[in-house]
C-alpha cells in the first residue's frame, strides 16, 4: 500500500462502543461500494497489499469488525455481539437499503454470507477461503502458543512464533512469509477479542448460501489447509446457476496476500461486469 492512497477511519458508534471503518479512494461512477471483510485474528490489513489495485476501481470500505483491529468488544455471541453492530454500523455509513458489493476473507466470508440474508440489500458477494463450511481440513501442524511471550515483551521469539503459525495456517511457503506478513499477523492477533472458531468451525455457510439468490463467487487458494477445495466446490458451488469458482494455483489460505495481482483481477472482473 502506497502513501498516496487515502485513507480516512470513522469510528462509527454502536451502543457503548463503536465500530472502526476504514475508507480508501473515492465513489466511483456507476461502481457500488465495495465492503472488504477480515478473517479471525485479523484486521482491515487482511487487505493491504490489495487495496491500492482495488481503489481506482471502488470506494472501498474496511471495517475492523467488533471485537477485532480497533472496534469495540460488544459480546462473545454472533448474532449480538458481530451480526447487529455489523448490521447497525454498515446502515448509519449508507443507508438502510443501499447496495453494496461484499468480499470476505476466512471468517469475513462467513460474516459475508449472513450480511447477505440479515440486512439484504448486498449485490454480490466474493467469498475467499470462506470459513463456516463444516468440511474436511488439511492441517500442517499444532498453532504454537504465543500470548505467555507477548506478556514477556521478547518481541523476537514472539516474531518467530508468527511466523511459524503463518506458515501452519496462512501461508503456503515459509518464504512468502515475510515481515509484513508477521507484523499485521502479530498485531491482530494481540488486538483480538472476539472468538470467531467456536463460532464458525461448526458450519452453516451452506445454508447461508442456499437463502441468497445473488452472484457469488468463491475462490480457494490450491494449498488452503482450512478446507478441501475440490470437496467445497463439488458442495456448494457445483449445480448452482448463481455462484462461481476460482482456485488460485500455487497459493495458501490468505490468498488476497500470497496472490495479490490475480485477486484484484478477479474482483475487479467480478463486480464490474453486469
Amino acid at each position: 500500500m502506497t502513501q498516496a492512497l487515502a485513507h480516512k477511519t470513522q469510528l462509527i458508534p454502536y451502543r457503548d462502543g463503536f465500530v472502526a471503518w476504514h475508507e480508501f479512494g473515492s465513489p466511483v461512477p456507476n461502481q457500488l461500494p465495495l465492503i472488504l471483510l477480515h478473517g479471525g485474528h485479523g484486521s482491515w490489513e487482511h487487505w493491504a497489499r490489495n487495496l491500492d489495485g482495488l481503489a481506482g476501481h471502488f470506494h472501498i470500505f474496511v471495517p475492523d469488525m467488533p471485537g477485532f483491529g480497533q472496534s469495540t468488544f460488544f459480546d462473545g455471541q454472533f448474532q449480538s455481539g458481530m451480526m447487529e453492530p455489523m448490521i447497525a454500523t454498515m446502515n448509519a455509513l449508507f443507508g438502510e437499503n443501499k447496495l453494496v458489493n461484499i468480499a470476505g476473507f476466512s471468517f469475513g466470508g462467513f460474516v459475508a454470507a449472513h450480511l447477505a440474508n440479515q440486512r439484504k440489500h448486498i449485490a454480490k458477494l466474493v467469498l475467499l477461503g470462506s470459513a463456516g463450511h463444516g468440511g474436511p481440513r488439511r492441517p500442517r501442524g499444532e498453532l504454537l502458543a504465543w500470548k505467555e511471550i507477548e506478556s514477556s515483551g521478547d518481541i523476537q521469539k514472539l516474531n518467530e512464533v508468527m511466523r511459524e503459525n503463518l506458515y501452519q495456517q496462512m501461508i503456503s511457503t515459509y518464504e512468502r512469509v515475510d515481515a509484513e506478513a508477521i507484523r499485521i499477523h502479530r498485531d491482530a492477533c494481540i488486538a483480538t477479542r472476539f472468538k470467531s472458531k467456536p463460532i464458525a468451525r461448526p458450519g452453516g455457510l451452506a445454508e447461508q448460501l442456499e437463502q441468497y439468490s445473488g452472484p457469488a463467487l468463491l475462490i480457494w487458494g490450491e494449498h488452503d489447509i482450512t478446507c478441501d477445495p475440490e470437496y467445497l466446490i463439488e458442495k456448494l458451488v457445483s449445480g448452482r446457476s448463481n455462484r462461481a469458482k476460482e482456485l488460485v494455483i500455487d497459493a495458501g489460505h490468505w490468498v488476497q496476500y500470497e496472490k495479490p495481482d490475480q485477486i484484484n483481477a478477479s474482483l475487479i472482473q467480478w463486480f464490474e461486469s453486469a
